[in-house]
């Protein structure tokens, strides 16, 4: 049976019910105005038209009677709604439908990561492998995806993504290499892949600078925190790495333009497959050679890339830049003769 097509005032619908779901779950018990002026806001930063109270009431009483949540309405004595109990609509098992068009994701999902990004992802995907495994027969691999090593440290990968949407702070020992350990309070804002290896971006203490905390470098267990958590105010993790290879980004510093020639031998390779999103191709020689312009922040992830181009590839400017690759060059040879 094919799809009702999905209106825009269908998908309004669909995602205020869940973000009141979120609402009536979550720590904070709020009154009708409260709730609504959370609702109106959340509404607000998705591009959606905020509603009036007695939609909100509408939204609630379908909750509760086709959904069957478990709601606590205002009384004299405690004037605020919320869940009585642990309920959520991400825990309602799927239909068919959900089924049939999940199929495939759910496959690809399992071959593309081993992350468990939350406890309810992971019950979702047992869900449906349990509604579909006798009824969809084995097929042959359609799509091979490149194999990783297991990152070290994810254990706290879910702990850390909840304290992150909870907006929680968390104490944890970290030792840095070749450092003892020391243990720290932390306002987490993002995680952040590369290479296979995860890292922490957040504040430490009441520091006013960002630190990048290692998965694979966290000691024992995770401890909340009753510390309320500064809200972030250091980065954009929209931008915050649109001119950066890796997690570090140098103090005090701005990005560099930098200008390099690849040779003919990698020039295709390197055009189909860009240094950085930063890429600009500015010229193409007769012998085959591109120049490019990279606008990116000087850091180790950034001469080690560079580096991995072996001699294809040469820094034009700026000069300090290619004095350095000049200098780790040298040093390379020394090590063969």
């Amino acid at each position: 049976m094919k799809r009702e097509k999905i209106t825009h005032e269908r998908r309004h619908i669909r995602l205020r019910i869940e973000i009141l779901d979120e609402l009536l779950g979550s720590p904070r018990k709020r009154s009708y105005s409260e709730l609504l002026e959370a609702l109106s806001a959340t509404l607000k930063l998705k591009g959606e038209v905020p509603i009036k109270e007695r939609m909100l009431k509408n939204d609630i009483s379908y909750l509760e009677n086709e959904m069957g949540a478990p709601i606590h309405r205002p009384t004299k004595k405690d004037p605020r709604i919320f869940y009585t109990e642990k309920f959520s609509l991400k825990k309602i098992p799927v239909d068919d439908d959900d089924v049939a068009i999940m199929k495939k994701a759910v496959a690809i999902l399992k071959k593309a990561t081993n992350i468990k990004l939350t406890g309810e992802i992971d019950e979702m995907i047992a869900r449906l492998e349990n509604k579909i495994h006798t009824n969809v027969p084995d097929s042959n691999t359609m799509i091979a995806f490149e194999e990783h090593t297991e990152a070290l440290g994810m254990e706290y990968f879910d702990e850390l993504f909840s304290a992150i949407q909870m907006k929680s702070t968390v104490k944890l020992n970290y030792k840095p290499f070749g450092k003892e350990e020391r243990q720290w309070l932390v306002h987490p804002y993002m995680l952040k892949e590369y290479r296979n290896r995860w890292f922490l971006i957040g504040r430490v203490d009441n520091n006013t600078v960002l630190s990048n905390i290692r998965l694979d470098s966290i000691c024992g267990k995770i401890k909340n925190s009753s510390v309320p958590l500064i809200e972030n105010d250091l980065f954009d993790p929209e931008t915050y790495f649109n001119n950066v290879i890796g997690v570090t980004i140098p103090r005090d510093q701005e990005p560099m333009e930098i200008s390099v020639k690849v040779g003919a031998s990698s020039a295709d390779y390197i055009r189909t497959k860009p240094i950085h999103k930063s890429q600009i191709i500015k010229k193409e020689n007769k012998d085959g050679s591109i120049q490019l312009e990279l606008k990116l922040f000087n850091n180790y992830e950034l001469t080690s890339t560079l580096m991995s181009y072996g001699p294809a590839l040469e820094v034009l400017k700026p000069v300090s830049l290619r004095k350095e690759m000049k200098e780790l060059y040298e040093k390379g040879v020394l090590k063969y003769k």
